[in-house]
């Protein structure tokens, strides 16, 4: 079995993280193509807001918010009836999404979305993005057409708040506070009154009293509705430690790069997560392997022909062992080869399809 066949192998979400650079997004691409060639149904979402994604799958116009399939034909096609879709995830349609289709009664998500702070919550409020993610990777993983579910993330400097995203989540709307404002009338209008008009008048002089109420009235036509957010905040989180979903770091074969790697691993464990797979993407090619300077810095070519040859060939042996130390630190990687160019379609990107799934 190959560790692609293990990493899928009971498996309904694939989460690929890894530090800005080193192809995480394409390797995503990549894992879900080689999942589609082997029968899986498989959908690709990027909840980085980076475009990468559509570029490696050759999509000129790019992705959407919904889900579209690609077609898998000639070699791509095994035969299998595997199927790769792909999306991309927007804040703002997917927080319109989630308030129109978990609205408790009529006219409740026109008034919501017609909140001027509704509004700008897609553009303008930090983490809106990842909790969106949590609301569109629940989406796709409850979706019958998928039995896969690819999950780009951003840059792992901000992967982990994606991952932690449900708990804070929870936490929020846990909180006394929160519950306060969320009351209607009786004794919890009182409390209101009571423990937060102090808390809520120091805010108003701070944002202004136009933007607070602007939040409270958002928050008041939530009510209702803040149970099944709730509840799909603590499904997803379930989902990142359950046996179902396998996590993947996307690597390259640089000291600096391995490190960050390492301490977004310790982070991911610190969370009660275990990381399946690491690829270490860009590697050079296994070649003989001499002694001679620092193999991170590229030999002159000014000098004789003969001489520079024997002077690259020796070079890319250093790098090549330089590499495989770095990389040592992370236990036994999956390597995979540089291909020359970028990947900007779905021909290219079976090149890594295969390489990962060998």
């Amino acid at each position: 079995m190959s560790r692609l066949d293990a990493l899928l192998d009971g498996r309904s979400v694939v989460v690929c993280c890894g530090a800005g650079g080193v192809g995480k997004t394409t390797m995503s691409a990549a894992i879900g193509l080689a999942a589609a060639r082997r029968g899986r149904r498989v959908v690709v979402v990027t909840v980085d807001p980076a475009k990468r994604l559509g570029e490696a799958l050759g999509l000129k116009h790019g992705l959407g918010s919904d889900p579209e399939r690609l077609e898998l034909d000639g070699d791509l096609n095994p035969g299998l009836n595997g199927e790769l879709w792909a999306m991309m995830l927007d804040p703002t349609v997917e927080l319109e999404r989630v308030i129109r289709s978990h609205a408790v009664r009529p006219g409740q998500a026109d008034e919501a979305l017609a909140n001027p702070f509704t509004q700008s919550i897609g553009t303008a409020l930090g983490g809106t993005q990842e909790y969106m993610a949590t609301e569109v990777v629940h989406r796709l993983v409850h979706d019958d057409r998928f039995d896969l579910v690819v999950v780009d993330t951003p840059p792992s400097d901000r992967a982990m708040e994606v991952i932690e995203a449900p708990d804070v989540l929870v936490r929020f709307l846990d909180h006394q506070v929160f519950k306060l404002l969320m009351g209607t009338g009786g004794r919890a209008m009182r409390l209101l009154s009571a423990a937060t008009q102090p808390l809520l008048r120091a805010v108003g002089r701070v944002i202004g009293t136009a933007v607070l109420d602007d939040v409270v009235d958002f928050l008041r036509s939530f009510t209702g509705m803040e149970a099944s957010f709730r509840e799909r905040a603590v499904t997803v989180r379930r989902l990142w430690r359950s046996d179902s979903t396998a996590f993947v770091v996307v690597t390259a074969p640089r000291p600096d790069t391995v490190a960050e790697s390492g301490r977004f691993s310790d982070q991911l464990a610190a969370a009660g997560i275990d990381t399946d797979l690491v690829i270490a993407n860009r590697c050079s090619p296994a070649m003989g392997v001499e002694a001679g300077a620092d193999p991170w810095s590229p030999v002159a070519l000014d000098a004789d022909p003969v001489d520079r040859a024997r002077a690259l060939a020796d070079w890319a042996a250093r790098l090549y062992r330089a590499e495989s130390d770095a990389l040592a630190q992370l236990g036994d990687p999956l390597r995979i080869d540089r291909i020359p160019g970028d990947v900007h379609d779905l021909e290219t990107l079976s090149v890594l399809a295969d390489a990962i799934g060998t």
